[in-house]
């Protein structure tokens, strides 16, 4: 991180199902910044689920639309922005964003991930392939972020790190 660096927005990686989405909100609220989920703006855009475009337009086209949807979400400022788990592969990040990695163990996801919220990830559909992709990526996101936060501990505790991390680097 460069010191003294301020950053426009905080977006926030990991693997599916690691707890960008729940934390985002949170992280928004104590920080009175505005949330924005990139799989929630494109499945409204598109008017249907990720795995309906997976489904019919595979996921080459998904990954065009998630990489324009970040590149409009990151012009804005004072957002705090949940990605989906192949962005920081498949796409790239602006560099005026605070990158932080949701760092939770393969078994925890699975663990805190109800079997319907599974069904609604495609490439969760095999649980060994899902592990291999968390195996493959897992090194990609620590390189990629600003900052880390161990996942696995209580959700709670883990967002009070972010929030002190942010306030007390003064970074957005």
């Amino acid at each position: 991180m460069n010191k003294g660096m301020v950053y426009d927005n905080i977006v926030l990686i990991g693997f599916m199902g690691s707890g960008k989405t729940s934390v985002g909100k949170t992280l928004a609220r104590k920080l009175y910044k505005d949330f924005v989920d990139v799989d929630t703006v494109i499945e409204k855009e598109q008017g249907c689920s990720i795995t309906e475009i997976f489904a019919t337009k595979g996921e080459a086209y998904f990954r065009s639309l998630e990489q324009k949807c970040i590149n409009q979400l990151t012009e804005k400022k004072g957002q705090i922005i949940a990605t989906g788990g192949g962005v920081p592969i498949h796409s790239t990040i602006s560099e005026k964003s605070l990158i932080v990695y949701i760092d939770a163990d393969f078994d925890v996801i699975v663990e805190r991930l109800p079997a319907r919220e599974r069904a609604k990830r495609p490439l969760f559909d095999d649980e060994e392939r899902a592990r291999a992709l968390y195996e493959e990526r897992k090194d990609i996101y620590k390189e990629l972020a600003t900052f880390s936060v161990d996942a696995n501990q209580v959700i709670p505790t883990f967002i009070h790190v972010i929030v002190d991390y942010v306030l007390d680097q003064r970074v957005l």
